[in-house]
């Protein structure tokens, strides 16, 4: 393959054409309108409820009722649809972070650019792993081939040559290419395919399935209640009117709508914070699975080092420009790996050229293979193979290696440093067309190239935090196990044992899952064995995190908890497997994710436990009175009042919530996906009865002082408000104090609380909605009292921290 003398278009004319036809996508998304949603909202269930409340408080005569529950409608539906608004606008934007790239060659440089970009006449240049962006005709080719299998379902790749098309969506396996485009978008093969299927929803991820369950059976529970209590009140007397309303808003109330969202707030702003930090969240799932992770299978280059490769020595050194000159001729003059581009800048700056002539044949590394093939075509009609790769495959198919090549070998391996064979063989003219594999022997060897990547600055302290936190590492490499070794104990990866490959494939699967609970270095290992140290690893029960960058990485990724592509290093066919991409390539940043998955969960379990025990709380209050026949603690049009304060802190509060100060020091979860267990179901009734006590304190002490009916109603509602809101603080963290995990750390808790304590205020002395909302002002005494009460009962929710820490 020569290297193309078409430029390619320039930017301007890119820009032209883009404007002109459009993004080259199948789909376009539909845009996240606010109004759209509010629509959506305003047809939800229990907002139809709500609405219907409204009316039959018009019908039976309560006027001012019936408007002050539409006012309440109105500020409900605008916090649903702001709170679903950011989380689907941040759903959408975790799209377009990892949307894919593509590589194409604009004014005579290649560039690389979202596929959306890619335009008519762009020049596309193609590489094994990389997904074709658009349909276009082979202008340039060399043992090309490309798997088409999700166009035409023929699982073998179809081999191509110049003036053959690709089109959009295949995948090149093998050899290199160039294309220039001819569709994009919808006019592709794929987007006329694609255009009879419409848009398709995400699904939803196991933990949002769990709590749809969860919510429809809790749905009955509450129905059962608002149908039980209203129809005890009636046998014992009340008012029919006033019973039914109370039901319908109790049903209102306690029914669990919000648990699918409060899911969904949490993983959606969660995964694209994170994403902003390098670590791009391209399925919920990812985020919901991530906290869990207790062991990380990782790349060496470029996660655990800089991927800074510098050619540290040639040896030997006398015959440095032959090394040289045999290495370069198997680099990829458009794509070259950073392994490459060191070689070619250190040839460059002693004057070694790159082969003149064509490329006729080309194997590159895989399938088993640790080395990559070039042959040569020169000037004068002669034929040059060239060889370069892992120093013993390559020694294996020379003539004679000296014995002070081997030595050097050692050397260089053991000061960590990843170390290239160079050969070459002169070919008959006649032999051109032999498979390159009948060409691979009797090769002369040139020497070695070894090449420094020092690991990143700040991987050891990284490293150590991972495993004070319970996660173990695993180094998985293709490199020879001395450097392997070398870098692991650099970093602080136990390294006292080096597996490789080949003794990976003499254990069997009940070996293997025994061994990998001490061996935590795997060299010279190829994605195969990544994938098999997966399903072992799983095997034992663990929740497994797993990077990789090739072709052959894509079964690892998918088999892997949370599969993990590499950013900068990674093909298209590693990224699509993926459930994120590790933008920056970088083990810090991973690590950060894996702590961030854990603060998701955190705050998931957090909001959910704190929402399903109010409800347990307000249930609890309804229910004791209308058994013992006293008055109820609520009208139906406080219930609904209540409802707006408990939706915001749960869906938008504790979204919100700072990490807890032990996040990377705990031990993982090991109970997978349980968001409701038997402690927190402890936990979530243990709450919901303080509320309960604390307004049923605040009431009985309302009616032992001879308040008016309403007068007893705003100290209990005084009470709801207060010990609510003590109980959210409490939430925050089950571990640590209040005042030591941070009281004022959480601005949108902080102002939810403010706006819940002076709505009370006026609603209990502000004359209008006083009135609207049928209080009666209350002595400050007594309103002191109740508040007093309620902060007094739901202490114990506090001081249970020093039982669990």
């Amino acid at each position: 393959m020569k290297t193309s003398v078409h430029p390619g278009l320039t930017g301007v004319e890119a820009a032209a054409r883009l404007a002109r036809l459009g993004p080259n996508r199948l789909f376009t998304p539909a845009p996240v309108r606010f109004w759209a949603i509010a629509a959506e909202e305003i047809r939800e269930p229990m907002i139809l409820l709500l609405l219907g409340v409204g009316v039959l408080y018009s019908v039976w005569g309560g006027l001012g009722d019936a408007t002050t529950i539409f006012v309440v409608i109105l500020l409900l539906v605008t916090a649903e649809v702001v709170n679903e608004f950011r989380a689907k606008r941040a759903i959408g934007a975790l799209e377009r972070l990892s949307s894919p790239k593509a590589r194409v060659r604009r004014s005579g440089q290649v560039i690389t650019t979202d596929t959306e970009m890619v335009v008519p006449g762009d020049l596309l240049i193609l590489s094994p792993g990389v997904r074709v962006a658009a349909d276009a005709t082979l202008t340039d080719t060399i043992n090309f081939s490309v798997d088409e299998s999700t166009l035409t379902g023929e699982s073998l790749p179809a081999e191509k040559s110049v003036g053959d098309v690709v089109y959009a969506g295949t995948v090149v396996v093998a050899g290199e290419g160039e294309g220039e485009v001819t569709a994009t978008g919808g006019a592709t093969r794929l987007g006329q395919l694609a255009a009879q299927l419409g848009s398709v929803k995400p699904p939803k991820t196991p933990l949002q399935l769990a709590m749809k369950s969860l919510a429809k059976k809790l749905v009955w529970v509450a129905v059962s209640f608002s149908i039980v209590i209203p129809l005890i009140g009636i046998a014992r007397g009340g008012d029919v009117k006033q019973m039914i309303l109370t039901g319908l808003s109790l049903a209102f109330a306690t029914i669990p709508e919000e648990l699918p969202i409060i899911i969904t707030m949490v993983l959606g702003l969660g995964a694209y914070r994170l994403s902003r930090q390098n670590f791009l969240v391209k399925r919920l799932r990812a985020a919901e699975t991530l906290g869990d992770a207790t062991v990380i299978l990782t790349d060496k280059t470029g996660t655990l080092t800089e991927s800074r490769m510098q050619v540290a020595s040639v040896w030997p050194p006398e015959q440095e420009h032959t090394v040289l000159e045999a290495a370069v001729g198997t680099v990829s003059p458009e794509v070259p790996d950073p392994l490459e581009q060191a070689v070619s800048e250190r040839a460059h700056t002693l004057g070694v050229a790159t082969p003149d002539g064509k490329i006729v044949q080309l194997r590159h590394p895989g399938a088993g293979r640790r080395s990559k093939a070039v042959l040569w075509r020169h000037q004068d009609g002669s034929l040059r193979l060239h060889l370069t790769g892992a120093p013993e495959e390559i020694f294996d198919h020379c003539r004679e290696v000296p014995a002070t090549l081997r030595a050097q070998l050692a050397e260089e391996t053991a000061q960590g440093r990843r170390v290239v064979a160079a050969a070459t063989r002169t070919i008959n003219a006649q032999s051109a067309e032999i498979p390159l594999e009948e060409l691979e022997h009797d090769l002369d060897i040139a020497g070695l190239v070894a090449l420094a990547d020092p690991p990143r600055p700040g991987v050891h302290a990284t490293l150590a935090q991972v495993a004070g936190a319970g996660i173990r590492t695993l180094m998985v490499t293709g490199d020879h196990p001395a450097t392997a070794a070398a870098i692991a104990r650099e970093v602080g990866i136990p390294a006292d044992r080096v597996l490789t490959g080949e003794e990976l494939d003499q254990l069997d699967d009940a070996k293997l899952a025994q061994v990998v609970q001490d061996v935590s270095v795997f060299a010279r290992a190829t994605p195969q064995h990544k994938y098999r140290l997966v399903q072992a690893l799983q095997k034992n029960g663990e929740v497994v995190a797993v990077t990789g960058d090739g072709v052959n990485d894509a079964l690892a990724l998918k088999a892997a908890d949370v599969g993990i592509a590499m950013g900068i290093r990674g093909t298209d066919v590693a990224k699509e497997a993926a459930q994120a991409v590790l933008a920056d390539d970088n083990y810090a940043t991973l690590a950060h994710g894996v702590f961030e998955g854990r603060h998701f969960f955190d705050n998931l379990r957090k909001g959910v436990n704190y929402y399903l025990a109010v409800k347990v709380g307000l249930i609890a209050i309804f229910l004791l009175p209308v058994l013992v026949g006293l008055p109820l603690p609520f009208s139906p049009i406080q219930i609904i009042v209540l409802e707006l304060f408990m939706d915001l802190a749960a869906s938008a509060g504790f979204v919100a919530e700072p990490a807890e100060a032990d996040i990377a020091r705990r031990q993982p979860r090991r109970a997978r996906g349980a968001l409701i267990d038997g402690a927190a179901l402890r936990t979530i009734l243990f709450k919901g009865g303080l509320l309960f006590a604390a307004v049923m304190a605040a009431y009985a002490w309302a009616n032992w002082r001879g308040l008016a009916p309403a007068q007893v109603q705003a100290c209990a509602f005084a009470a709801w408000m207060i010990g609510h809101v003590a109980l959210a603080f409490i939430s925050r963290s089950d571990r640590d104090w209040i005042l030591h995990h941070g009281l004022f750390t959480n601005r949108i808790m902080n102002l939810w609380a403010i706006t819940a304590v002076v709505f009370l205020l006026l609603a209990i002395y502000l004359p209008p909605l006083r009135d609207a909302l049928h209080f009666a002002s209350v002595p400050p005494t007594d309103l002191i009292v109740s508040m007093a009460l309620a902060l007094l009962v739901t202490a114990p929710a506090e001081l249970r921290k020093g039982f669990n820490s």
